[in-house]
């Protein structure tokens, strides 16, 4: 019996698969079916399937996105794709994610049968060769949390690995982290003519892992040539960082053995160079306490709430040299920058400020090192306050204009004069005051003239209605009762009896 799942967010597209499916042969039989990506990866532990077949286009989490992320966890399940659409890129794309085939819509019943046939002689060569190699399950136990793995599924993986020589004994992990590594067939052949015994996998497009057996008792020593044999193994362009684990033992600390791999990474990744190695144990055990980071960023926040941008650079420019310093871990560092970006957002989202922030930050990985996120979180930051600065500024003109329009509505509006006020052409002041208010300086100049005369018509009951436009700048009545109908709904007449 072939056990298959299907993922698609339409449920007409879910039932119709499955009765397909049961039309071929009763031995295939669909046992689970979700709406979602994250449906499925939220049961992924417990489904006991040898086959999904997913959607390709689904919101929040594509089926390719589906599949990169249910391969690390699960390994040994098959996974297929059904896509509307007929393109070679997308099927390339989906066949280089592990999927064993691209089904089309409207799905062929020929098509299906094929697929379920080849996955049934895969599933039988599985069960002849004792199920996935070593390396699937050396991968499975180096990124995953073996006490969130299924049972049976552990059981599995401990009992192919103790043919594994290398975990007889102890062994640690490296990790090289960046680009362009070298090919995997080279590493391999490394592997195969190595004096030290080892076993290289390949992690991601950015990651490869390699495993060394140690003996003897000068450990540290050993850990440092090892890491400086896969420097030298890495190309003159290679940009990047290679960490190594304590020296452990047993299948079971395969995950912690990576861990300390990344950790040792994530602390030379502050160093100076293109390239560099680290080894867990000289990192030391200083810690920061939690929050440190985020109080390191209290003269930026001050200097930004007062405006005053260049104390802000200032402090910003600091606060990156103390990072540096402290070295913190990835994550502390992104929460840290997200935070301190988070204030540009706010201010940028002040009443009188600018519009909206920039593109959200690049995780730490995504750089080479330390030197290069900077350059990217300093050059971004910058920008922002710039903006923002300059939105101040525009701000600051605005009032001006308003201030001066409030105190001269009576006399006709002289544009030119206006913007020499502010040091600013005519007909930049004009494009400015209508991006920034929404109205033009001559609608913003008739209702200062009106709201003054609506307050003298209910203050002031002496006088006659053209001597309240007189006073507001109309000298001719007929038009200021125009214009005040206009903007008001009502002659100057109808609005005093109206507020009596």
């Amino acid at each position: 019996m072939i056990h298959i799942a299907i993922v698609d967010d339409e449920e007409r597209i879910r039932l119709g698969m499955a009765k397909l499916i049961s039309q071929i042969d009763e031995k295939y039989k669909v046992i689970a079916s979700y709406s979602s990506a994250y449906e499925m990866l939220a049961n992924l532990s417990g489904l006991k399937v040898d086959l999904v077949i997913t959607d390709i286009k689904m919101p929040n989490l594509t089926g390719l996105e589906l599949i990169a992320k249910a391969k690390e966890a699960r390994p040994d399940i098959f996974y297929a794709i059904l896509s509307g659409f007929d393109d070679f890129t997308y099927a390339r794309e989906a066949i280089r994610q592990g999927a064993v085939d691209y089904l089309l819509k409207p799905v062929d019943k020929s098509d299906l049968k094929r697929l379920l046939d080849k996955v049934e002689h895969s599933l039988e060569q599985r069960r002849n060769a004792g199920r996935p190699k070593a390396e699937d399950f050396l991968k499975l136990l180096l990124i995953n949390d073996a006490s969130r793995l299924p049972a049976s599924l552990m059981e599995e993986a401990e009992k192919e690995l103790e043919h594994v020589p290398l975990l007889l004994g102890k062994f640690a992990v490296f990790a090289a982290k960046g680009a362009p590594l070298p090919m995997m067939d080279k590493m391999k052949e490394m592997a195969m003519t190595s004096p030290w015994e080892c076993i290289v996998l390949e992690r991601d497009d950015k990651t490869i892992i390699v495993l060394f057996a140690i003996g003897g008792s000068e450990h540290a020593d050993s850990l440092k040539q090892l890491g400086q044999v896969l420097l030298l193994k890495m190309s003159a362009a290679f940009r990047g960082r290679i960490g190594c684990s304590h020296v452990l033992e047993g299948a079971r600390s395969l995950r912690l053995a990576y861990l300390q791999a990344e950790q040792a990474i994530e602390r030379s990744w502050y160093s100076e160079g293109k390239a560099a190695f680290q080894s867990y144990g000289a990192i030391g055990s200083k810690q920061d306490y939690p929050g440190t980071l985020l109080q390191l960023d209290k003269a930026f926040r001050d200097a930004l709430a007062l405006a005053q941008y260049d104390k802000a650079e200032q402090a910003l420019r600091q606060w990156a040299v103390d990072v540096a310093k402290r070295c913190p871990s990835w994550n502390d560092l992104q929460d840290a920058c997200a935070a301190m970006y988070s204030l540009i957002d706010t201010a940028h989202n002040a009443p009188g400020a600018g519009h909206s922030s920039g593109p959200a930050l690049l995780p730490p990985d995504a750089f080479a090192d330390w030197r290069q996120f900077q350059d990217d979180f300093l050059t971004r930051m910058l920008e922002q306050m710039a903006e923002l600065k300059a939105s101040r500024q525009e701000n600051r003109v605005i009032e001006k204009v308003k201030a001066y329009i409030n105190q001269h509505f009576t006399e006709e509006m002289d544009l030119t004069r206006l913007a020499e006020e502010v040091y600013l052409t005519p007909s930049y002041l004009s494009k400015l005051f209508k991006t920034e208010t929404g109205e033009t300086l001559t609608d913003y100049h008739i209702s200062a003239r009106i709201e003054r005369a609506k307050q003298l018509l209910k203050e002031d009951l002496s006088l006659k209605t053209y001597e309240v436009g007189e006073r507001v700048g109309y000298l001719d009545p007929a038009y200021f009762n125009k214009i005040f109908k206009k903007t008001v709904g009502c002659t100057p007449k109808e609005y005093r009896e109206r507020v009596r």
